[in-house]
């Protein structure tokens, strides 16, 4: 099968401005679990940052298939994201009064999305598409539904729409009809990752507002930037580059699995962790230089935690390297909790910054005894 002659091979500036949607994306999603610091705020967080993402990576699948460098493509990626921002809006009431916003905005981004294959994606994508197009419609409206329903039922509706996203790869294989540009592909889902850990950050230095800057705050916000560049080594070091090589040498059903599950799946797991810890230094901001309670220590430690079981995840979709380091770096990344509870803030988030350091240089220990050599 040939691909898509007007397939783009890089990232556009206008992909770039769509994607800028999703850092209000992420604050409004840290904003769930602000607002709601226990497990039932944590799970509407999750599932309302799933759904989201699902339609998300659609508009990069879309994107991969067809250029946006047409006037009339160029206006639906504005529509998609005039529809993406007013989902954001709604996310952190989404369950409540804000229901009915957020499912008419997500049913208005999921249409753009099937005009955008509609416009000129060739006759193969096209007919994925229309395998696929139920199941986004059946899963946006079960969204839609959720805004007019209260209480379990909301929560039914809501699992069963994340359901429905789930199961759909099984129902309408991808690979039959979707020819995946590697290298735009991975860029596009690289530069993700990388406005999510600029968001981190912002919410780390929201420590700062209305507060002078002294030694013990400075080293609070010094401790949580080096804990993202750490989180950032992780994925931009190497990983992100040979997991590249190999999605470019990767063909047919194990291109579209890897595109699923790593790029998709195994991205999704590190976004929801870069938003824990993100959300338990909101949390934490009155308390950066001093002792932190269980919920927001656990928050901190366990979303860096997630963050490196999602890359232990990619490496083992992908198959550039051992996932075993990563995996090895979630209880380290747990063990900073007393820090947090008997220490603060600052001192849990620099803890984080020297465990997953220390989880890396393991990382570079087990490939040189494998390989000789050290990736860089």
């Amino acid at each position: 099968m040939k691909p898509n002659l007007a397939a783009p091979d890089r990232v556009s500036t206008l992909e770039l401005f769509f994607d800028l949607v999703f850092v209000f994306t992420i604050t409004q999603v840290s904003t769930v679990i602000v607002r709601s610091p226990d497990a039932r705020g944590l799970a509407r967080a999750a599932i309302e940052l799933a759904v989201i993402c699902w339609m998300y990576g659609g508009y990069a699948w879309m994107t991969n298939a067809v250029s946006s460098e047409r006037w009339d493509r160029r206006l639906l990626l504005l529509l998609g994201m005039g529809g993406f921002f007013t989902c954001s809006l709604a996310v952190p009431r989404a369950f409540d009064e804000d229901g009915i916003v957020f499912g008419a905005a997500y049913l208005f981004v999921t249409l753009v999305h099937l005009s955008g294959f509609l416009l000129g994606s060739g006759r193969t994508p096209l007919r994925a598409i229309l395998r696929l197009a139920p199941w986004n419609l059946l899963s946006a409206g079960l969204v839609l539904a959720a805004g007019w329903a209260y209480g379990t039922a909301d929560w039914w509706l809501w699992g069963g729409a994340l359901a429905v996203q789930l199961l759909t790869p099984f129902f309408s294989r991808a690979d039959e009809g979707f020819v995946v540009n590697a290298t735009h592909f991975a860029e596009r889902h690289g530069l993700v990752i990388l406005i999510v850990l600029g968001e981190s950050i912002v919410s780390i230095g929201l420590a700062a507002e209305d507060r002078r800057v002294d030694l013990p705050l400075l080293f609070g916000a010094i401790a949580g930037l080096m804990a993202v560049a750490a989180m950032w080594r992780a994925y931009f070091i190497a990983d992100d580059t040979r997991a590249a090589e190999a999605f470019e040498r990767a063909s047919g059903p194990v291109r579209t699995d890897q595109a699923l599950l790593g790029y998709g799946l195994a991205h999704l797991v590190m976004i929801d962790g870069v938003i824990a810890m993100a959300a338990g230094a909101r949390l934490s901001i009155h308390q950066l230089t001093s002792a932190v309670p269980s919920w927001d220590a656990w928050l901190i430690a366990g979303g860096a935690a997630l963050f490196m079981a999602g890359s232990a995840l990619f490496r083992r979709v992908m198959g550039f390297a051992s996932p075993w380091p990563r995996l090895a770096g979630v209880p380290l990344c747990l063990a900073a909790v007393p820090a947090g509870i008997r220490g603060s803030a600052a001192a849990e988030l620099a803890a984080l910054a020297a465990l997953i350091t220390l989880a890396l240089l393991l990382d570079h220990l087990v490939e040189w005894r494998t390989t000789g050599r050290v990736a860089r």
